[in-house]
Protein backbone atom coordinates (compact mmCIF):
# COMPACT_ATOMS: atom_id res chain seq x y z
CA UNK A 1 0.00 0.00 0.00
CA UNK A 2 1.41 3.42 -0.94
CA UNK A 3 2.13 6.00 1.81
CA UNK A 4 1.79 8.91 -0.53
CA UNK A 5 -1.23 11.21 -0.28
CA UNK A 6 -3.94 10.93 -2.88
CA UNK A 7 -3.21 13.25 -5.76
CA UNK A 8 -5.66 14.88 -8.04
CA UNK A 9 -3.69 17.98 -9.04
CA UNK A 10 -5.84 18.83 -12.02
CA UNK A 11 -8.99 19.20 -10.05
CA UNK A 12 -9.86 22.86 -9.54
CA UNK A 13 -12.29 22.55 -6.63
CA UNK A 14 -10.71 23.16 -3.20
CA UNK A 15 -13.73 23.68 -0.95
CA UNK A 16 -12.79 21.40 1.92
CA UNK A 17 -9.68 20.08 3.73
CA UNK A 18 -9.88 16.80 1.87
CA UNK A 19 -9.83 18.69 -1.39
CA UNK A 20 -6.78 20.65 -0.23
CA UNK A 21 -4.89 17.50 0.66
CA UNK A 22 -5.81 15.80 -2.54
CA UNK A 23 -5.31 18.78 -4.88
CA UNK A 24 -2.07 20.50 -3.45
CA UNK A 25 1.34 19.26 -4.77
CA UNK A 26 3.88 19.06 -1.85
CA UNK A 27 6.40 16.79 -3.58
CA UNK A 28 9.27 19.35 -3.70
CA UNK A 29 8.78 20.23 0.00
CA UNK A 30 8.92 16.59 0.98
CA UNK A 31 12.09 16.04 -1.14
CA UNK A 32 13.74 19.08 0.49
CA UNK A 33 12.95 17.87 4.00
CA UNK A 34 14.32 14.41 3.18
CA UNK A 35 17.58 15.98 1.88
CA UNK A 36 17.99 18.06 5.08
CA UNK A 37 17.48 14.93 7.22
CA UNK A 38 20.17 13.11 5.21
CA UNK A 39 22.61 16.02 5.68
CA UNK A 40 21.95 16.06 9.45
CA UNK A 41 22.70 12.36 9.56
CA UNK A 42 25.94 12.91 7.49
CA UNK A 43 27.29 15.59 9.87
CA UNK A 44 25.30 18.79 9.58
CA UNK A 45 23.42 21.02 7.23
CA UNK A 46 25.76 22.27 4.49
CA UNK A 47 24.14 25.71 4.24
CA UNK A 48 24.80 26.31 7.95
CA UNK A 49 28.54 25.33 7.85
CA UNK A 50 31.32 28.06 7.42
CA UNK A 51 33.39 28.29 4.21
CA UNK A 52 36.61 27.06 5.87
CA UNK A 53 34.96 23.67 6.52
CA UNK A 54 33.65 23.37 3.00
CA UNK A 55 36.58 24.71 0.81
CA UNK A 56 40.41 24.58 0.77
CA UNK A 57 42.59 27.29 -0.97
CA UNK A 58 45.43 25.87 -3.09
CA UNK A 59 48.25 28.45 -2.98
CA UNK A 60 50.98 26.28 -4.53
CA UNK A 61 49.18 25.13 -7.66
CA UNK A 62 49.90 22.19 -9.85
CA UNK A 63 53.60 22.01 -10.77
CA UNK A 64 52.92 20.03 -13.95
CA UNK A 65 50.43 22.61 -15.23
CA UNK A 66 52.81 25.49 -14.45
CA UNK A 67 55.69 23.80 -16.28
CA UNK A 68 53.48 23.14 -19.30
CA UNK A 69 52.33 26.78 -19.47
CA UNK A 70 55.91 28.15 -19.15
CA UNK A 71 57.11 25.92 -21.96
CA UNK A 72 54.28 27.09 -24.21
CA UNK A 73 54.30 30.84 -23.32
CA UNK A 74 57.75 32.47 -22.95
CA UNK A 75 57.73 35.41 -20.49
CA UNK A 76 58.27 38.93 -21.86
CA UNK A 77 61.65 40.65 -21.61
CA UNK A 78 60.18 43.41 -19.49
CA UNK A 79 58.90 40.82 -17.02
CA UNK A 80 62.34 39.21 -16.88
CA UNK A 81 63.98 42.58 -16.16
CA UNK A 82 61.45 43.46 -13.47
CA UNK A 83 61.85 40.03 -11.91
CA UNK A 84 65.55 40.66 -11.30
CA UNK A 85 65.79 42.19 -7.89
CA UNK A 86 69.05 43.29 -6.31
CA UNK A 87 69.97 41.95 -2.92
CA UNK A 88 71.35 45.38 -1.97
CA UNK A 89 68.61 47.72 -0.77
CA UNK A 90 68.12 51.02 -2.59
CA UNK A 91 69.55 54.24 -1.17
CA UNK A 92 66.89 56.22 0.56
CA UNK A 93 66.53 59.86 -0.46
CA UNK A 94 64.78 61.01 2.70
CA UNK A 95 66.60 62.53 5.60
CA UNK A 96 67.60 60.23 8.43
CA UNK A 97 67.74 61.20 12.04
CA UNK A 98 71.27 59.84 12.24
CA UNK A 99 72.43 62.45 9.65
CA UNK A 100 71.20 65.39 11.77
CA UNK A 101 73.14 66.60 14.80
CA UNK A 102 71.75 67.93 18.05
CA UNK A 103 71.48 71.49 16.68
CA UNK A 104 69.27 70.41 13.79
CA UNK A 105 72.01 70.80 11.15
CA UNK A 106 73.06 68.12 8.70
CA UNK A 107 76.25 66.38 9.70
CA UNK A 108 79.31 66.94 7.52
CA UNK A 109 80.58 64.16 5.27
CA UNK A 110 83.15 61.85 6.73
CA UNK A 111 85.62 62.64 3.87
CA UNK A 112 88.41 65.02 4.77
CA UNK A 113 89.06 68.17 2.77
CA UNK A 114 92.39 66.90 1.51
CA UNK A 115 90.84 63.65 0.29
CA UNK A 116 88.01 65.61 -1.32
CA UNK A 117 90.48 67.80 -3.25
CA UNK A 118 92.39 64.75 -4.41
CA UNK A 119 89.25 63.00 -5.66
CA UNK A 120 88.05 66.18 -7.38
CA UNK A 121 91.41 66.62 -9.12
CA UNK A 122 91.28 63.02 -10.36
CA UNK A 123 87.73 63.50 -11.66
CA UNK A 124 88.15 66.89 -13.33
CA UNK A 125 91.92 67.15 -13.77
CA UNK A 126 94.18 69.73 -12.22
CA UNK A 127 97.57 70.42 -10.76
CA UNK A 128 97.39 67.45 -8.43
CA UNK A 129 97.04 65.03 -11.35
CA UNK A 130 100.06 66.56 -13.09
CA UNK A 131 102.12 66.30 -9.88
CA UNK A 132 101.18 62.65 -9.47
CA UNK A 133 102.10 61.94 -13.10
CA UNK A 134 105.49 63.66 -12.76
CA UNK A 135 106.23 61.87 -9.51
CA UNK A 136 105.34 58.50 -11.01
CA UNK A 137 107.74 59.13 -13.91
CA UNK A 138 105.17 58.61 -16.70
CA UNK A 139 103.62 61.15 -19.04
CA UNK A 140 100.39 61.08 -21.02
CA UNK A 141 101.78 63.25 -23.83
CA UNK A 142 103.38 61.56 -26.81
CA UNK A 143 105.54 63.51 -29.21
CA UNK A 144 105.83 61.68 -32.56
CA UNK A 145 108.63 64.02 -33.67
CA UNK A 146 110.86 63.40 -30.66
CA UNK A 147 114.15 61.62 -31.26
CA UNK A 148 113.70 57.98 -30.37
CA UNK A 149 116.70 56.18 -28.92
CA UNK A 150 117.30 52.94 -30.78
CA UNK A 151 119.67 50.28 -29.59
CA UNK A 152 122.41 49.68 -32.13
CA UNK A 153 123.02 46.05 -32.87
CA UNK A 154 126.71 45.46 -33.70
CA UNK A 155 125.64 42.66 -35.99
CA UNK A 156 124.06 45.19 -38.39
CA UNK A 157 126.57 48.02 -37.95
CA UNK A 158 127.43 47.97 -41.66
CA UNK A 159 123.89 49.03 -42.65
CA UNK A 160 123.06 52.66 -43.31
CA UNK A 161 121.39 54.31 -40.36
CA UNK A 162 117.86 55.53 -40.77
CA UNK A 163 117.38 59.26 -40.83
CA UNK A 164 115.38 60.58 -37.87
CA UNK A 165 111.96 62.08 -38.41
CA UNK A 166 112.18 65.83 -38.69
CA UNK A 167 109.33 68.03 -37.60
CA UNK A 168 108.07 70.19 -40.49
CA UNK A 169 108.56 73.91 -40.10
CA UNK A 170 104.92 74.60 -40.96
CA UNK A 171 103.64 72.35 -38.18
CA UNK A 172 103.76 75.13 -35.61
CA UNK A 173 102.34 77.76 -37.94
CA UNK A 174 98.68 78.66 -37.95
CA UNK A 175 96.74 77.49 -41.04
CA UNK A 176 96.28 80.10 -43.76
CA UNK A 177 92.70 80.45 -44.92
CA UNK A 178 91.84 80.65 -48.59
CA UNK A 179 89.78 83.82 -48.15
CA UNK A 180 90.88 86.58 -50.49
CA UNK A 181 91.05 89.16 -47.69
CA UNK A 182 93.03 86.80 -45.42
CA UNK A 183 90.42 86.60 -42.67
CA UNK A 184 89.93 83.44 -40.64
CA UNK A 185 86.96 81.33 -41.77
CA UNK A 186 84.88 79.82 -38.94
CA UNK A 187 84.58 76.05 -38.84
CA UNK A 188 80.77 76.15 -39.08
CA UNK A 189 79.39 79.22 -40.81
CA UNK A 190 75.86 80.39 -40.16
CA UNK A 191 73.89 80.03 -43.41
CA UNK A 192 71.90 82.81 -45.02
CA UNK A 193 68.36 83.36 -43.77
CA UNK A 194 66.91 82.34 -47.15
CA UNK A 195 68.26 78.79 -46.74
CA UNK A 196 65.93 78.01 -43.84
CA UNK A 197 63.33 75.25 -44.19
CA UNK A 198 60.63 77.85 -43.53
CA UNK A 199 62.26 81.14 -44.66
CA UNK A 200 60.99 84.66 -45.02
CA UNK A 201 59.58 85.17 -48.50
CA UNK A 202 61.67 88.24 -49.40
CA UNK A 203 64.95 86.67 -48.25
CA UNK A 204 64.16 83.37 -49.95
CA UNK A 205 63.20 85.11 -53.21
CA UNK A 206 66.41 87.20 -53.18
CA UNK A 207 68.52 84.08 -52.64
CA UNK A 208 66.66 82.17 -55.37
CA UNK A 209 67.17 84.99 -57.91
CA UNK A 210 70.85 85.24 -56.99
CA UNK A 211 71.48 81.50 -57.42
CA UNK A 212 69.48 81.46 -60.67
CA UNK A 213 71.57 84.26 -62.16
CA UNK A 214 74.74 82.47 -61.13
CA UNK A 215 73.56 79.21 -62.76
CA UNK A 216 72.64 81.06 -65.99
CA UNK A 217 76.08 82.74 -66.08
CA UNK A 218 77.84 79.38 -65.59
CA UNK A 219 75.80 77.81 -68.39
CA UNK A 220 76.60 80.70 -70.79
CA UNK A 221 80.29 80.38 -69.95
CA UNK A 222 80.17 76.63 -70.60
CA UNK A 223 78.45 77.09 -73.97
CA UNK A 224 80.97 79.78 -74.98
CA UNK A 225 83.89 77.53 -74.09
CA UNK A 226 82.35 74.67 -76.08
CA UNK A 227 81.87 76.96 -79.10
CA UNK A 228 85.47 78.21 -78.89
CA UNK A 229 86.74 74.65 -78.67
CA UNK A 230 84.70 73.65 -81.75
CA UNK A 231 86.07 76.64 -83.72
CA UNK A 232 89.61 75.76 -82.66
CA UNK A 233 89.16 72.19 -83.89
CA UNK A 234 87.78 73.43 -87.21
CA UNK A 235 90.77 75.74 -87.72
CA UNK A 236 93.18 72.90 -86.92
CA UNK A 237 91.44 70.63 -89.45
CA UNK A 238 91.59 73.38 -92.12
CA UNK A 239 95.31 73.94 -91.48
CA UNK A 240 95.99 70.22 -91.87
CA UNK A 241 94.14 70.10 -95.20
CA UNK A 242 95.99 73.17 -96.51
CA UNK A 243 99.36 71.67 -95.53
CA UNK A 244 98.62 68.46 -97.44
CA UNK A 245 97.61 70.34 -100.67
CA UNK A 246 100.73 72.52 -101.15
CA UNK A 247 103.23 71.88 -103.94
CA UNK A 248 106.92 72.71 -104.05
CA UNK A 249 108.77 74.62 -106.79
CA UNK A 250 110.53 71.46 -107.91
CA UNK A 251 107.17 69.64 -108.38
CA UNK A 252 105.76 72.43 -110.55
CA UNK A 253 108.81 72.25 -112.80
CA UNK A 254 108.28 68.52 -113.24
CA UNK A 255 104.74 69.26 -114.34
CA UNK A 256 106.22 71.07 -117.38
CA UNK A 257 106.25 74.76 -116.40
CA UNK A 258 108.66 76.91 -114.39
CA UNK A 259 107.63 79.99 -112.47
CA UNK A 260 110.42 82.05 -114.11
CA UNK A 261 110.12 80.70 -117.62
CA UNK A 262 106.50 79.60 -117.67
CA UNK A 263 105.30 82.81 -119.35
CA UNK A 264 107.85 82.81 -122.21
CA UNK A 265 108.97 79.22 -122.73
CA UNK A 266 107.00 76.00 -122.44
CA UNK A 267 108.74 72.68 -121.83
CA UNK A 268 107.94 69.67 -123.90
CA UNK A 269 105.49 67.51 -121.97
CA UNK A 270 106.84 64.06 -121.28
CA UNK A 271 105.12 61.08 -119.78
CA UNK A 272 106.58 60.18 -116.33
CA UNK A 273 107.48 56.67 -115.49
CA UNK A 274 106.29 54.86 -112.32
CA UNK A 275 109.70 55.35 -110.69
CA UNK A 276 109.57 59.09 -111.27
CA UNK A 277 106.03 59.36 -109.93
CA UNK A 278 106.96 57.45 -106.78
CA UNK A 279 110.03 59.63 -106.33
CA UNK A 280 107.91 62.80 -106.65
CA UNK A 281 105.43 61.37 -104.18
CA UNK A 282 108.15 60.57 -101.63
CA UNK A 283 109.75 64.02 -101.97
CA UNK A 284 106.34 65.68 -101.61
CA UNK A 285 105.61 63.69 -98.44
CA UNK A 286 109.06 64.53 -97.01
CA UNK A 287 108.58 68.25 -97.62
CA UNK A 288 105.11 68.18 -96.05
CA UNK A 289 106.44 66.31 -93.01
CA UNK A 290 109.36 68.75 -92.61
CA UNK A 291 107.06 71.74 -92.83
CA UNK A 292 104.65 70.18 -90.30
CA UNK A 293 107.47 69.41 -87.87
CA UNK A 294 108.83 72.97 -88.15
CA UNK A 295 105.40 74.37 -87.45
CA UNK A 296 104.84 72.05 -84.45
CA UNK A 297 108.30 72.92 -83.09
CA UNK A 298 107.52 76.62 -83.27
CA UNK A 299 104.19 76.02 -81.57
CA UNK A 300 105.86 73.97 -78.81
CA UNK A 301 108.36 76.75 -78.21
CA UNK A 302 105.54 79.23 -77.88
CA UNK A 303 103.74 76.95 -75.40
CA UNK A 304 106.89 76.56 -73.29
CA UNK A 305 107.44 80.32 -73.30
CA UNK A 306 103.84 80.92 -72.24
CA UNK A 307 104.18 78.37 -69.42
CA UNK A 308 107.38 80.00 -68.19
CA UNK A 309 105.74 83.44 -68.22
CA UNK A 310 102.64 82.10 -66.46
CA UNK A 311 104.79 80.41 -63.81
CA UNK A 312 106.75 83.58 -63.12
CA UNK A 313 103.53 85.59 -62.92
CA UNK A 314 102.01 83.04 -60.53
CA UNK A 315 105.06 83.15 -58.28
CA UNK A 316 104.89 86.93 -58.17
CA UNK A 317 101.16 86.81 -57.41
CA UNK A 318 101.72 84.17 -54.74
CA UNK A 319 104.38 86.23 -52.96
CA UNK A 320 102.26 89.37 -53.26
CA UNK A 321 99.13 87.56 -51.98
CA UNK A 322 101.06 86.03 -49.09
CA UNK A 323 102.44 89.41 -48.07
CA UNK A 324 99.00 90.99 -48.43
CA UNK A 325 97.31 88.19 -46.46
CA UNK A 326 99.86 88.43 -43.69
CA UNK A 327 99.43 92.19 -43.49
CA UNK A 328 95.65 91.90 -43.47
CA UNK A 329 95.76 89.18 -40.81
CA UNK A 330 98.02 91.29 -38.60
CA UNK A 331 95.77 94.30 -39.10
CA UNK A 332 92.60 92.32 -38.44
CA UNK A 333 94.11 90.76 -35.34
CA UNK A 334 95.09 94.19 -34.08
CA UNK A 335 91.60 95.52 -34.75
CA UNK A 336 89.95 92.46 -33.23
CA UNK A 337 87.95 91.52 -36.38
CA UNK A 338 89.52 88.29 -37.51
CA UNK A 339 86.57 86.12 -38.46
CA UNK A 340 84.51 86.18 -41.64
CA UNK A 341 81.00 87.39 -40.95
CA UNK A 342 78.29 84.75 -41.09
CA UNK A 343 76.06 84.64 -44.15
CA UNK A 344 78.25 86.82 -46.36
CA UNK A 345 79.54 85.64 -49.73
CA UNK A 346 82.98 84.05 -49.34
CA UNK A 347 85.45 85.16 -52.01
CA UNK A 348 88.43 82.86 -52.44
CA UNK A 349 91.83 83.81 -53.73
CA UNK A 350 93.02 82.62 -57.12
CA UNK A 351 96.12 80.73 -56.00
CA UNK A 352 95.22 77.80 -53.78
CA UNK A 353 97.10 74.93 -52.18
CA UNK A 354 97.98 71.94 -54.33
CA UNK A 355 97.19 71.21 -57.94
CA UNK A 356 93.58 70.16 -57.36
CA UNK A 357 90.99 72.96 -57.05
CA UNK A 358 88.56 73.03 -54.17
CA UNK A 359 85.26 71.32 -54.80
CA UNK A 360 82.32 73.55 -55.58
CA UNK A 361 79.87 74.20 -52.77
CA UNK A 362 76.53 72.41 -53.23
CA UNK A 363 73.48 74.41 -54.21
CA UNK A 364 71.76 75.16 -50.90
CA UNK A 365 68.50 76.73 -52.02
CA UNK A 366 65.00 75.29 -51.71
CA UNK A 367 62.81 75.39 -54.81
CA UNK A 368 59.13 76.46 -54.54
CA UNK A 369 57.81 72.88 -54.79
CA UNK A 370 60.24 71.72 -52.07
CA UNK A 371 59.16 74.15 -49.34
CA UNK A 372 57.69 72.46 -46.26
CA UNK A 373 55.65 73.91 -43.44
CA UNK A 374 56.86 71.51 -40.73
CA UNK A 375 59.95 69.59 -39.72
CA UNK A 376 58.07 66.29 -40.06
CA UNK A 377 57.69 66.72 -43.82
CA UNK A 378 61.24 68.06 -44.25
CA UNK A 379 63.48 65.90 -46.41
CA UNK A 380 67.11 65.80 -45.20
CA UNK A 381 69.64 66.69 -47.89
CA UNK A 382 73.39 67.12 -48.20
CA UNK A 383 76.36 65.26 -46.81
CA UNK A 384 77.84 66.32 -43.48
CA UNK A 385 81.17 64.62 -44.21
CA UNK A 386 81.65 66.56 -47.46
CA UNK A 387 80.70 69.82 -45.74
CA UNK A 388 83.25 69.28 -42.97
CA UNK A 389 85.97 68.29 -45.46
CA UNK A 390 85.33 71.37 -47.61
CA UNK A 391 85.37 73.58 -44.52
CA UNK A 392 88.77 72.18 -43.53
CA UNK A 393 90.11 72.87 -47.03
CA UNK A 394 88.80 76.45 -46.96
CA UNK A 395 90.42 77.05 -43.58
CA UNK A 396 93.74 75.71 -44.87
CA UNK A 397 93.84 72.80 -42.43
CA UNK A 398 94.19 70.12 -45.13
CA UNK A 399 95.27 70.12 -48.73
CA UNK A 400 92.54 69.74 -51.37
CA UNK A 401 92.05 66.14 -52.40
CA UNK A 402 90.00 64.44 -55.05
CA UNK A 403 87.94 61.34 -54.38
CA UNK A 404 89.27 58.39 -56.41
CA UNK A 405 86.61 55.66 -56.36
CA UNK A 406 88.63 53.18 -58.43
CA UNK A 407 92.34 53.47 -57.69
CA UNK A 408 94.84 52.02 -60.10
CA UNK A 409 95.86 48.56 -59.12
CA UNK A 410 99.32 47.16 -59.57
CA UNK A 411 99.65 45.31 -62.86
CA UNK A 412 101.08 41.82 -62.84
CA UNK A 413 102.55 40.03 -65.84
CA UNK A 414 101.85 36.31 -65.84
CA UNK A 415 104.36 34.20 -67.74
CA UNK A 416 104.81 30.48 -67.86
CA UNK A 417 108.19 29.21 -66.82
CA UNK A 418 110.21 27.24 -69.33
CA UNK A 419 111.37 24.74 -66.81
CA UNK A 420 108.95 22.20 -68.21
CA UNK A 421 111.11 22.11 -71.37
CA UNK A 422 114.25 21.14 -69.44
CA UNK A 423 113.84 17.42 -69.23
CA UNK A 424 115.91 14.47 -70.20
CA UNK A 425 115.07 10.94 -71.21
CA UNK A 426 115.99 8.36 -68.63
CA UNK A 427 119.14 6.52 -69.47
CA UNK A 428 118.60 3.09 -70.99
CA UNK A 429 119.67 0.20 -68.79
Amino acid sequence: MSEAAPAQYKQKSRKGKKAWRKNVDVTQVSAGLDEVRDQIIAGGVIAEKPSDELFAVDTAGDAAVQKKVQSRHKPLKVDQILAQRSAVPAVSSRKRLSDIDNEGQRKKAKVSGKEYDRLRAIAYGGEQVKKDVVQSGTTADYDPWAVQKVKEDPQFSFLEKKKPKVEPVTLKRAPVSLAKDGKTIPAVRKPAAGKSYNPNFDEWQALLIKESEKAVADEKKRLQEAQEEAERMERAAADTESDSGEESVWESEWEGFSEEEGKTKAKRPERKSATQRNKIKRRKEAERQAKHEAKMKAKEQQVQMIKALAKSVEEKERSRDAAKSMALAIQAEAEGTLDVEDGEELELRKKQFGKIPIMEAPLEVVLPDELRDSLRALKPEGNLLKDRFRSMMLRGVVEPRRHIPYAKQKKYTVSEKWSYKDWELPAAK
